[in-house]
């Protein structure tokens, strides 16, 4: 019974934590749908999904600066030192994405590196220009969504998200009515969306008192100045921009699929339901961080579980049941060929949400011990597995939607192997020391 009350508890804590990941992540299917409505849609969804990940890789390095603001929020010294931190790093990550939007540099990143026809190009630079303040804007709102989640405001962390999904609605509504360029909409979505859940956190956070500093001044065990945070923080941030960057590079492999043209708009339209769902797990990380000391690790590694079928069940009865083309349809369009080829790998990657869950939990136990290079090297592992076994795929002649699926499930299957042994091997060590 005592078990059963606390997974209880830690539900109640994850699901308004969970709808702010969801309503972040559902804002790529209402642009995928909004895009697939407007002229010239099939381009624009290759364009737009190349951008945004181009633009993800260069806010990679600060994704996790909302576990950083967690485990760092109980001392004034640490919070002070974060927050300087904060703004160095989210300022550099912006500056570094508008270098991309240079032609001589962006014809060596998009059409060198990533495969990209030079026909996209135009659009796909137009979108990054757009967004050049996503970065800035993106680590200013996990530093106070980090405070909100310690002081335990989870609700208001659920607000904000809801607060951007309403304005990129707004956004996408009205470039739909007006019959705009897609790739500028999707743009103007995106950044003005994160702004302005940036906007509401930031509030939030300063009326429901989290931002008043703890009475704990410092710790030994947390970092006293920027380059202690630097010390503690790059192993995560380096694990995101690997993470995110071997997923751009993922792009190069199904832009040079068999298939390349539309496998370019299919694989991130596909991806980004898969996301819808899987997202929605991310946060278990952030519940086990700061229920370690609390709960014993068999019933957070249950609650993980149970998260990640729950989600996983979700996502495959909208892949695997007789309505799932029609659902579909409603965020892809009537495009046959972009639909047949998105269906598979919903129905591959219908596992994804346990992945994410259980790999997310692992990452929370490394994280909660002060071990984030395990955490990096796990992820160098994933990445180098999932590029190769998605290449072996297209090699093998594969469509690039499905061997981009294929990969990202592999490269999660032995990153999370990683993650679980060194988890183990430090729990048997401290074991055989008592």
């Amino acid at each position: 019974m005592d078990r059963n009350r606390k997974l209880i508890q830690l539900w109640q804590q994850f699901i308004p934590l969970s709808l702010s990941d969801v309503s972040m992540a559902l804002g790529d299917p209402l642009t995928t749908t909004t895009l697939a409505h407007l002229p010239d849609a099939r381009t624009n969804i290759a364009a737009v999904g190349v951008a945004k990940a181009i633009a993800i890789f260069c806010e990679s390095p600060i994704i996790m600066l909302l576990h950083a603001s967690n485990a760092l929020a109980p001392t004034q010294t640490s919070r002070r030192a974060l927050w300087k931190f904060t703004l160095i790093a989210s300022g550099v990550m912006s500056f570094l994405l508008a270098l991309t939007t240079l032609p001589f540099i962006f014809a060596v990143i998009g059409e060198g590196w990533l495969g990209v026809s030079p026909s996209l190009s135009s659009s796909i630079r137009s979108t990054l220009s757009i967004v050049i303040l996503w970065p800035l804007a993106i680590g200013w709102r996990r530093y106070f969504q980090g405070l909100l989640i310690h002081s335990g405001q989870s609700n208001a962390v659920a607000q904000a998200g809801i607060i951007r999904l309403l304005v990129v609605g707004g956004i996408l509504a009205g470039g739909f009515m007006l019959k705009a360029n897609g790739a500028v909409v999707a743009g103007m979505s995106l950044v003005w969306g994160v702004i302005a859940e940036a906007v509401a956190v930031t509030y939030l956070a300063r009326k429901l008192g989290a931002t008043q500093l703890p009475e704990l001044v410092s710790s030994p065990e947390l970092p006293q100045d920027v380059a202690g945070v630097w010390k503690f923080y790059a192993p995560l941030g380096g694990t995101m921009m690997l993470g995110w960057g071997a997923r751009a590079a993922l792009l190069g492999i199904v832009a040079r699929s068999n298939d390349g043209s539309i496998a370019l708009a299919a694989w991130p339209a596909a991806w980004g339901l898969v996301l819808v769902i899987a997202n929605s797990t991310r946060m278990v990380q952030q519940i086990i961080i700061r229920n370690r000391k609390l709960i014993p690790d068999r019933i957070l590694i249950s609650f993980a579980i149970s998260v990640g079928i729950f989600c996983s069940l979700i996502l495959l009865s909208l892949a695997g049941t007789p309505m799932s083309e029609q659902a579909i349809s409603y965020f892809i369009g009537l495009d046959r060929d972009l639909i047949d080829r998105v269906r598979p790998v919903l129905l591959i990657c219908a596992i994804m949400p346990l992945l994410v869950s259980v790999q997310n939990a692992l990452q929370g136990f490394l994280v909660s011990e002060g071990r984030t290079w395990g955490v990096n090297q796990a992820a160098w592992v994933g990445a180098i597995v999932m590029l190769g076994t998605a290449y072996l795929a297209s090699q093998l002649g594969q469509n690039g939607a499905i061997s981009a699926a294929i990969g990202m499930i592999v490269g999660n299957v032995v990153e999370i192997s990683y993650l679980f042994y060194g988890w183990r091997w430090r729990l048997k060590n401290r074991q055989d020391n008592v």
